[in-house]
């Protein structure tokens, strides 16, 4: 059996991991930005062509101003700690969510870093930031309908090609960190025929040889599709 095409990661526990190590909050969401460095390398020698990280949910906006700040600012300087990095990878980058919900600073930086790596041809990584599975669908149901004058029925391929990212569906294994065992509003159209995988350990902790336990339970799977 082929491995994934296309692996959903669900980021959680980075605050119970800072508690839980005596840590401020702001620590756990430090070393959970470095496991994401992690889990990419670990993914380019891989057979898995798509990576789907989801950072920040358009429900974390009701976290304290203090940490939406923090995590705003943590995420421009993501980007640019991974801008080269990854460019000279072969890693193509693309956001998805609502750009124009974001601050501006993270506005132009995941607009820089999709302009830089935009020819790449080697792993695609999704930056999921204010990002909602049912806000994507209401994206692309109303992107069709500015689109197509009269329009009176919508077909499946219409939506597949008005998501934030058309290049990304499906995909075929979403993992959860944090022992917490829900989607969470992530990749809904996507995941219509995804794996689901439940890691106990919180995301700072992820480590190699978890990437390679998902391949190989992905491996151990039947996927019927309905047959």
């Amino acid at each position: 059996m082929a491995g994934p095409n296309h692996i959903g990661f669900i980021v959680d526990g980075n605050r119970r991991w800072a508690k839980e190590h005596g840590l401020p909050t702001f620590q756990g969401h430090e070393v959970g930005f470095n496991k994401v460095l992690l889990v990419t390398d670990c993914l380019l020698n891989t057979e898995v062509k798509q990576v789907t990280y989801y950072l920040f949910s358009t429900e974390n906006w009701k976290r304290t101003q203090e940490e939406v700040s923090y995590l705003m600012n943590l995420g421009v300087r993501m980007v640019e700690a991974i801008l080269e990095p990854w460019a000279k990878k072969n890693i193509r980058v693309r956001h998805i969510g609502e750009k124009d919900g974001l601050p501006l600073s993270v506005q132009k930086a995941v607009q820089r870093i999709e302009e830089r790596t935009k020819s790449n041809t080697g792993l695609l990584v999704n930056l999921a930031i204010n990002y909602g599975g049912k806000l994507e669908i209401v994206h692309a149901v109303n992107a069709l309908l500015q689109q197509k004058e009269g329009l009176h029925q919508i077909s499946e391929k219409d939506i597949d090609e008005h998501l934030y990212n058309p290049d990304s569906n499906p995909v075929d294994v979403i993992v959860r960190t944090s022992g917490e065992q829900r989607i969470s509003n992530f990749l809904l159209w996507q995941s219509a025929y995804a794996e689901l995988i439940f890691l106990s350990k919180y995301w700072p902790d992820i480590e190699e040889s978890d990437v390679h336990y998902v391949l190989e339970e992905f491996n151990r799977r039947q996927r019927r599709f309905g047959a």
